[in-house]
């Protein structure tokens, strides 16, 4: 689809595990696994956007277009967005380099979500969490939404908050896969914005759009693998891989 620019930022410089998206996993770079999964989903053209010479060059070894982007970005989001300049693309996805797992078909839904609701700015991808140690993990992003699939909040808390007497317990909590599908328009505004207060608060970027009233659409997909945080994930997405091919 000629509309669309999909751009993988891989950032080497990570904080908690440097080098993370060149982090060998069963026999390739983890940001290889990132951008196969973009390449199949055939929603456009795919980059790779890094601030290193490093993943430059491993990128471009096995066949990726790749760019250097400005060591200055403060997010994966500016990464995008200076990636981005200069194309015609109407929607820009925003795919993280550190989720080996990403399926075509969950690009594909969150698109379709994105483009078939025009009040909305942006759109992503949440599943049902199933495990209750997520729920109260800070690492576990949770999304609340209303009834037709916009996003009301995300925390790292668990929301919507579970009374006991409450008559909905049964009801299910959600989790949010950090990708975003932006319109041109709506990429462009959001780098204008500061970092919000909300955003500073619990550290996510996406509270920025909600708090200067972007709406965000929300498909609800399968779940996903393991995603690359800290060098003991490498494990947990190696088992992961393991128990797939049985």
């Amino acid at each position: 689809m000629d509309n669309c620019l999909i751009v993988i930022p891989a950032r080497y410089g990570s904080q908690r595990f440097p080098g993370k998206v060149l982090a060998p996993l069963a026999g390739k770079p983890v940001v290889r696994w990132c951008w196969e999964a973009a390449v199949r989903s055939g929603l456009g053209d795919v980059v790779i956007a890094t601030e290193h010479e490093k993943v430059l060059q491993a990128c471009r070894a096995f066949g990726a277009r790749a760019v250097l982007t400005s060591p200055r970005c403060q997010s994966g989001t500016d990464r995008v967005h200076e990636a981005s300049r200069g194309t015609r693309a109407e929607f820009v996805i925003n795919i993280q380099g550190d989720e080996p797992f990403m399926r075509p078909a969950v690009l594909k839904k969150a698109f379709l979500k994105l483009k078939s609701s025009p009040d909305c700015h942006i759109g992503t991808a949440c599943t049902r969490i199933t495990d209750k140690a997520d729920v109260s993990n800070p690492n576990c992003v949770k999304v609340a939404m209303d009834g037709r699939g916009r996003a009301i909040y995300f925390s790292r808390c668990p929301i919507p908050f579970h009374h006991e007497l409450s008559e909905l317990r049964h009801l299910p909590y959600y989790r949010h896969y950090g990708f975003y599908i932006y319109r041109r328009e709506a990429l462009e505004r959001f780098v204008e914005l500061k970092p919000s207060p909300l955003e500073r608060l619990e550290r996510l970027e996406q509270l920025r759009a909600l708090e200067n009233g972007m709406r965000i659409a929300v498909a609800e997909v399968p779940a996903l693998g393991p995603a690359i945080d800290v060098p003991a994930d490498l494990g947990a997405a190696a088992r992961y891989i393991k128990k797939a091919r049985r």
